[in-house]
């Protein structure tokens, strides 16, 4: 599996994934959880709209995984 970057203009997360399609599909979910909160402080809905599909440089997995451990603190 490969770890995959999958953006929004606005967000983006990591996806572990075997291919570009269930990347996308994997990152859906908590990309609409990040806009919620866009969403919320608007007051209107925003559709989802994936951008950028690609494989994860080395530094935005150690990033990631920095900013995953400082959440569960």
């Amino acid at each position: 599996m490969t770890m995959f970057y999958v953006a929004t203009r606005a967000r983006y997360v990591l996806a572990e994934a075997d291919g570009e399609d269930e990347a996308r599909r994997l990152a859906e979910p908590a990309l609409q959880a990040l806009h919620a909160e866009i969403q919320a402080g608007i007051g209107r809905d925003l559709p989802v709209e994936i951008h950028v599909v690609r494989h994860a440089t080395g530094d935005e997995i150690e990033m990631w995984k920095w900013h995953q451990e400082l959440l569960r603190q």
